[in-house]
């Protein structure tokens, strides 16, 4: 496995008051969501150091394909995160941006290879800032269906945490325990059935303009949330149920419990109930014309993605160490597919992963925009 990450160090070493010997700077991982898509994505459009953006003003209703014509240039992001810590943008799960290799099918089977790249990390920085006080707080982020990664991530975590205390072999072998300090998410997938039943009221009863006519608003509300409704419930056997010799959990107690963490999807999810919840709950809410399902306000538009051409440049992938022949894409289909193919999301909420983490009393945040259509903020909060 390949797994492109990129690391930038934080601003703060550069105050005139910061004392190596005594201040620790708090690291960050970023997870973009998908499933599929890149952290390059926040990288360059949202919180990276840098943005790739026209030399110039740009008249607001200007169409896109005039603004890529501009002169660009790689600029300073003023709202960059690394101001204060130390932010590592990881392309996860593998096949998704620059990273390449053996591609998993769910959230629990990627959840191992992130550990081990957040443990590479975490030694590297331990062994590029030997003076440095060492690191003592470690935050996992992300957005959208991060609302799914970043809980159970930082469940595998907790429970590696654990087995490496308990294992000199594995001490021996290089594997710290990562000192896991908090999470933050925005605008995240937690939940399907209710983000799902939230549609309604984000589509016909928000602040916002209507997004769907008044017979589609009706027809949301008495036939089709409701029968999304049973399917994902057909796709979510009762917790306790035994389904082909697997005790179903809607949880990852599993992972937690098992002397080896599951990596597989169990069995029940990839039953034709759960197939048909995903192919009718997500086909259902194709109605709407809005330009940007990220943003329903009255003429918003899709954020430039004027870098992408920029992180396909030969120069650019020479540069930061993209292997031979991958070329950059925002999300990858192939790596979605996978996903629902497992019904990954569909089949179990990430919701029982926030209550382990909440109970460990670990700090949790939960952030929404109120124009986001994707994961809205009545169905996130």
């Amino acid at each position: 496995k390949h797994v492109f990450m990129w690391y930038f160090g934080s601003r703060a070493r550069l105050s005139p008051d910061f004392n190596t010997s005594r201040d620790a700077v708090p690291l960050v991982f970023w997870f973009s969501g998908g499933p599929g898509c890149s952290s390059q994505i926040a990288n360059w459009q949202e919180n990276g150091p840098c943005m790739y953006a026209p030399t110039e003003p740009v008249n607001s209703h200007l169409s896109d394909s005039l603004r890529k014509r501009l002169p660009h240039s790689v600029q300073k992001n003023p709202l960059a995160w690394n101001a204060i810590a130390d932010v590592v943008y990881i392309d996860q799960p593998v096949g998704t941006g620059f990273s390449h290799g053996p591609m998993p099918n769910s959230t629990a089977e990627a959840a191992d290879t992130a550990w081990r790249t957040m443990q590479g990390i975490y030694a590297m920085l331990g062994e590029k800032f030997p003076g440095e006080a060492r690191i003592k707080d470690v935050y996992l982020m992300g957005e959208s269906y991060a609302g799914q990664y970043v809980p159970i991530f930082s469940e595998y975590i907790v429970h590696m945490n654990d087995r490496v205390a308990a294992s000199s072999e594995l001490r021996e072998r290089g594997y710290q325990a990562l000192p896991l300090s908090g999470i933050g998410i925005g605008n995240g997938l937690f939940d399907t059935r209710l983000q799902e039943q939230a549609a309604y009221t984000m589509g016909c009863n928000s602040t916002y303009d209507p997004l769907f006519t008044k017979k589609q608003c009706t027809q949301l509300h008495d036939t089709v949330l409701p029968a999304c409704a049973a399917a994902i419930d057909a796709c979510q056997p009762a917790p306790g149920t035994d389904f082909a010799g697997s005790v179903v959990a809607n949880s990852t107690d599993g992972m937690r419990n098992d002397s080896c963490p599951r990596m597989q999807p169990e069995p029940w999810r990839l039953t034709e109930a759960c197939s048909y919840a995903n192919s009718y709950c997500n086909g259902a809410l194709n109605w709407t014309t809005m330009i940007s399902a990220y943003d329903v306000r009255p003429n918003a538009r899709m954020v430039p993605d004027d870098y992408v051409e920029y992180l396909r440049s030969k120069p650019f992938t020479d540069a930061v160490g993209v292997d031979p022949g991958i070329e950059y894409d925002e999300c990858s289909d192939i790596v979605y597919d996978r996903f629902v193919s497992t019904s990954d999301a569909m089949s179990r909420a990430s919701v029982s992963a926030l209550e382990y983490l909440l109970d460990a009393q670990l700090p949790v945040l939960l952030y929404s925009g109120d124009a986001d259509f994707i994961c809205t903020w009545y169905g996130t909060m």
